[in-house]
């Protein structure tokens, strides 16, 4: 039984310091914004801080109940951190352009992206970055392997914004990818 109320503790401590750690960024970004606002004015200058340490937007998904800051890449560091945007894509909000955001769908002490086979057809959820909040609409749902790619390629007239995390749960032998087009700025 002690066995057990440590393994419960440790897995809400561990539950704690995931939100703050998430808090924290969702903040920092929010101070990032502001001061990239205010420094359009000449009013202050920005500072740099390293990128894998700083939220670069923030995903929003009412229906998943999901608030997640998205940092700079997908390394393994970065996603074990928060979610990640894939590098050397397209800005969100580029009319055909791709951006895609990666998660993890277990991890052990966060929510990321373990609710995102919830999503539906028809669904919506924004993105705000330092310089606009987008809004997207679920287009299509796939499961892929791995290695295909092609998945995240442009398509014309759209701005896609894809969500891959790994599928099934606990398992990293496919790609869940839920594609969404801009339908607002």
């Amino acid at each position: 039984m002690t066995i057990g109320v440590v393994l419960l503790f440790i897995v809400i401590y561990g539950m704690f310091e995931n939100k703050t750690h998430q808090n924290e960024l969702i903040e920092s970004f929010h101070a990032i914004k502001t001061e990239a606002a205010l420094s359009l004015n000449g009013d202050v200058e920005v500072k740099t801080t390293e990128k894998d340490s700083q939220a670069v937007s923030i995903l929003r998904i009412p229906s998943i109940q999901l608030e997640s800051p998205v940092l700079e890449g997908a390394t393994s560091v970065q996603l074990n951190r928060a979610l990640g945007m894939i590098e050397n894509m397209d800005e969100p909000g580029t009319i055909n352009g791709s951006s895609a955001i990666a998660g993890h769908q277990s991890h052990q002490f966060g929510q990321f992206f373990n609710r995102l086979n919830e999503l539906q057809i028809g669904d919506s959820f924004e993105l705000e970055t330092s310089k606009d909040v987008f809004v997207y609409e679920v287009f299509d749902i796939k499961i892929v392997s791995p290695n295909n790619v092609e998945v995240l390629e442009r398509q014309e007239g759209i701005s896609l914004l894809s969500l891959v995390t790994c599928y099934p749960a606990r398992s990293n032998k496919y790609r869940l990818v839920v594609q969404a087009k801009q339908i607002e700025v």
